[in-house]
C-alpha cells in the first residue's frame, strides 16, 4: 500500500509538469499570472493607451504646491515678488548660476545674448536677457516665464522644481544683465 501511495504522489507531481520545453501546469494561475501595471506598457483593454494611469481628478500629490499663475502672466507679473531680490549672496548666485548653465544656457547662452548651443538648430531663435526689453521685465515676470513657460519655451517648473532655485536663477539674469551694462 505504502509502494501505491509512493507512485501516485510521484505520478500527481509529475503530470503537474508540462514538459521539458512547456511552461508548467499551474493549479491556481491567478496567483501566478497578475494583472501588475507596469508604467511604460500598454493597456491590453484599451488599445492605444498607455498604462500609466492619470491620478484620479482632484487628487494632489503630497508636499505639492501648483503653480498659482499658471496661464496668468499679468497675474503674476502684478503680485510675485521676489523673496531673494537683495540676496546677492555668493550662495545664492552660484544656485542660481548651476541652473541657468543647466537649463537656460543651452538656448540663452552663457551670457544670456541667446547665442546657446543649440540654437544654430532651432527654427526660431531665444530672445536675449539682456537686452533693454528683457531688462526692463519685473522679477515676477522672470519667474513667470521660468515657471509656466512662454511662446516657444515650456515650463522648467519639473526640472527647476524648487522656488528658491528658480528665483535664484532671476537673481543671477540680473547679473548678467548688469555685467552687459
Amino acid at each position: 500500500m505504502r509502494l501505491l501511495s509512493v507512485i501516485f504522489i510521484s505520478m500527481l507531481l509529475v503530470s503537474c509538469n508540462g514538459g521539458k520545453d512547456a511552461p508548467n501546469i499551474e493549479l491556481i494561475q491567478n496567483m501566478m499570472d497578475q494583472e501588475s501595471i507596469k508604467a511604460q506598457d500598454w493597456d491590453p483593454k484599451q488599445p492605444g493607451k498607455a498604462m500609466m494611469l492619470e491620478p484620479p481628478e482632484g487628487t494632489v500629490p503630497v508636499n505639492y504646491q501648483p503653480y498659482k499663475y499658471a496661464g496668468d502672466l499679468v497675474g503674476a507679473e502684478q503680485n510675485l515678488v521676489n523673496p531673494l531680490k537683495d540676496d546677492m549672496s555668493p550662495a545664492i548666485l552660484d544656485m542660481g548660476q548651476k541652473n541657468y548653465q543647466i537649463y537656460c544656457g543651452v538656448c540663452h547662452g552663457t551670457g544670456g545674448a541667446g547665442d546657446g548651443s543649440v540654437v544654430a538648430k532651432m527654427i526660431r531663435k531665444p530672445p536675449s536677457l539682456i537686452n533693454e526689453r528683457a531688462t526692463g521685465f519685473n522679477d515676477g515676470r522672470l519667474f513667470h516665464i521660468i515657471s509656466d513657460g512662454y511662446g516657444m519655451m515650456s515650463n522648467y517648473r519639473k526640472q527647476v522644481r524648487d522656488e528658491k532655485a528658480r528665483w535664484a536663477i532671476v537673481n543671477y539674469i540680473r547679473t548678467l544683465q548688469k555685467k552687459k551694462n
